[in-house]
């Protein structure tokens, strides 16, 4: 498994167009109508960092410019033609993330901002539930990082199932070590390894392969 992290800056109109001609076709079409430009510039980002990726796995530039991006059943995304080529994206903040393996991953990037305990009561479990309210009695911020810890490894959970956050991430339950997350839909046990490389941002991998890197590869894209 290869995790790659990238941070987004302002992007110029003559600069973006440049960068836009890198991308792929899917990409380029859902780009082109957003009118939000931090969401833009960020999803620009998220699309360099995925062709990064897949240069980094030893795929030319002309077999990038010619890939075809479909959904399976549920919704997660693949590039037809290189099923030994997983990947997913995340975004948050000021970051983009993109993990790559062999066999379906899951990642998620948040950002540490102000949150509401009525998040947890209506998304969590009611164990993971109780944990905080039980840490917001004695330890205010380690029950922020607790939540986040949790809402990463849920997020993560469904980019690897692609299901998606709508079929209900209280299905999934985590370890209070955070090295697993249970899926009560499964019955499965996924390893998961979380990361705060990035101060502010919390950071969490799903994988059945359970063959996490040490840390992301922080990288340059413009």
């Amino acid at each position: 498994m290869k995790l790659y992290v990238a941070k987004t800056c302002r992007i110029q109109t003559a600069e973006e167009e440049q960068l836009c001609l890198l991308l792929d076709s899917d990409r380029l079409q859902r780009v082109t109508v957003m009118k939000n430009t931090k969401e833009r510039e960020r999803s620009i980002f998220a699309g360099l960092l995925l062709r990064y990726a897949f240069l980094q796995n030893g795929y030319d530039a002309a077999a990038w410019q010619q890939t075809k991006m479909k959904k399976d059943i549920y919704g997660k995304p693949y590039i037809k033609g290189y099923e030994g080529f997983q990947y997913s994206l995340s975004h948050s903040g000021d970051w983009v993330i993109c993990a790559v393996d062999r066999k379906p991953v899951g990642v998620d990037i948040q950002e540490i901002r102000p949150w509401k305990i009525s998040l947890a009561k209506r998304f969590y479990h009611e164990d993971e539930y109780n944990r905080l309210l039980a840490l917001g009695e004695t330890d205010p911020d380690r029950q922020t990082e607790e939540f986040y810890r949790m809402w990463t490894a849920k997020e993560s959970a469904v980019k690897l199932s692609g299901r998606g956050i709508g079929a209900g991430i209280s299905q999934y339950v985590t370890a209070w070590d955070y090295r697993s997350i249970y899926d009560q839909y499964t019955k499965c046990k996924i390893d998961i390894r979380q990361y705060k490389a990035l101060e502010g941002y919390m950071i969490c991998v799903c994988s059945d392969a359970g063959n996490f890197p040490d840390q992301p590869e922080q990288i340059t894209l413009v």
